[in-house]
């Protein structure tokens, strides 16, 4: 069995992984989705700072309010699994960072998106399971819906999963989309903010046993 906690849009609240340090140093992989800080890539660092100790093994995409100079550093540190995947336990970790066009400067068109979803899929075996890691949501699920009610997320993204079909794709990007919905028989999860909450979920024999979002709070050990 595989267990991972992901965490989008931390924007540099990094003290409060000290509450769930015991959650981090339990799981197998620790996964950023996206918006780690607010622009600035010694920000960076110091999120990274704040979770090394308790698990090295960690995988990330940046988001539109990250840059490109940060995807750079985490894919010389191995980290980034932006337009690449990782391949960990039998399991393809796919992932896209950036935005559809939107505040921050890490954005991308959806023909760009697609590309770049493109080459994730670069070596890795069909029959392998994937999971997708994409800070942009996927067009038309809870996960896209801003205030207005209006659906953002990513048709390139959709049409991904659609095709690819991995067994969960992680997002964030919208702050207040938090929830667990379904494209097919692939589960997309937006944790929310890290302030607030995380995602946490296990995989075993190409299955998803257990995909929760769980509260930041400190554990009584």
């Amino acid at each position: 069995m595989t267990s991972m906690v992901v965490f989008p849009d931390i924007h540099d609240q990094a003290d409060d992984f000290k509450k769930i340090r015991y959650v981090l140093a339990d799981v197998d992989i620790v996964i950023l989705a996206g918006d780690m800080t607010k622009g600035r890539v010694e920000h960076l660092h110091r999120v990274l700072n704040s979770i090394e100790p308790y698990n090295e093994h960690i995988l990330a995409v940046c988001g539109n309010m990250d840059t490109e100079q940060m995807n750079m550093w985490l894919a010389r540190e191995g980290m980034s699994i932006h337009r690449r995947s990782e391949i960990s336990d039998g399991i393809a970790f796919l992932g896209v960072g950036g935005a559809l066009p939107f505040y921050g400067d890490y954005v991308f068109s959806e023909e760009e998106f697609e590309g770049f979803l493109a080459d994730t899929l670069q070596g890795v075996p069909e029959h392998l399971p994937k999971i997708l890691v994409s800070h942009q949501p996927p067009y038309g699920t809870k996960m896209d819906i801003i205030e207005s009610g209006e659906h953002v997320g990513s048709k390139a993204v959709r049409t991904f999963i659609e095709r690819e079909k991995p067994l969960i794709c992680f997002t964030g990007h919208i702050h207040h989309a938090t929830g667990i919905d379904k494209i097919g028989e692939t589960f997309i999860c937006n944790p929310g903010p890290f302030v607030k909450h995380y995602a946490y979920a296990e995989v075993e024999n190409g299955e998803v046993k257990t995909l929760e979002i769980r509260p930041v709070e400190a554990l009584d050990i």
